[in-house]
């Protein structure tokens, strides 16, 4: 059986055989780098994985490669355009022509994918429109995509009025995860303490326990004991959620302090 024959056989031992013996050649040729490229695509995770560290092993040694992953990263399957970025992410920073693949992969179904998309825009080549981006998404993306979209706006500290904005708006998020993930971004990039306070002080009124926790939990950080926050934490603190007493009775003690 060729190379090429083994990448395409039903066995997964005989597809990943044939990517290690694809990584160690000196030179592999122009159809066995295709057939690699399409194992970005495949599945089990395991064979995109081994398809990704082969691309780095060959790039490494001075094999052209990125012709080929930037090619994929225009693939018609989704799961090839990922296969693609991972791989480029492998070699070094991704760079700025997988952001759009970055974001289309934050609103993916598979958590773990999405934390991995996540990780690797956070930390891709500097690219202007990233944040700007990111901060579209947290309004027009799917639930996932404005979650995770919020969570990387805070991981990049990108403090501006616009990324306050659009996190202030998704306080409002008809989803409990995209207004906890606003109210974790707000509280470490807001510049405007006292204002954001006062709205975190009426999520303990929100609909969803957890919500209603993570405001809590947040008043305590941003450390604004207005009157209107110590009502608002008194009342919480009586509440006959026991987890949210207890939040609202240790920010309370913080903000008394």
């Amino acid at each position: 059986m060729t190379t090429l024959e083994q990448l395409r056989a039903p066995q997964l031992a005989a597809r990943l055989a044939a990517v290690a013996e694809i990584a160690a050649r000196a030179q592999p040729g122009a159809a066995e780098l295709q057939a690699l490229a399409a194992c970005l695509g495949g599945a089990p995770k395991a064979l995109q994985r081994r398809a990704a560290e082969a691309f780095a092993a060959l790039h490494q040694r001075g094999i052209a490669v990125l012709e080929i992953l930037h090619a994929s990263l225009h693939a018609a399957a989704q799961q090839q355009r990922w296969g693609a970025a991972y791989a480029l992410s492998r070699i070094g920073t991704a760079p700025a022509a997988a952001l759009p693949v970055l974001l289309e992969c934050l609103g993916l179904d598979d958590g773990d994918l999405r934390w991995a998309a996540a990780d690797i825009l956070v930390h891709m080549e500097q690219v202007p429109e990233r944040v700007a981006a990111l901060q579209q998404l947290v309004a027009t993306g799917n639930t996932a995509q404005r979650k995770m979209a919020a969570y990387c706006l805070r991981d990049l500290a990108a403090r501006s009025p616009a990324t306050e904005q659009a996190l202030t708006a998704a306080l409002h998020d008809a989803e409990p995860s995209v207004r906890l993930a606003a109210l974790s971004s707000l509280t470490r990039l807001c510049t405007e303490r006292a204002p954001l306070a006062e709205q975190v002080a009426a999520m303990l009124a929100d609909p969803d326990a957890g919500v209603r926790r993570a405001a809590a939990v947040a008043l305590g950080t941003l450390g604004e004991p207005s009157e209107a926050v110590l009502a608002a934490l008194r009342q919480a603190a009586a509440s006959p959620d026991p987890s949210l007493q207890r939040a609202a009775a240790k920010s309370l003690a913080v903000l008394r302090a």
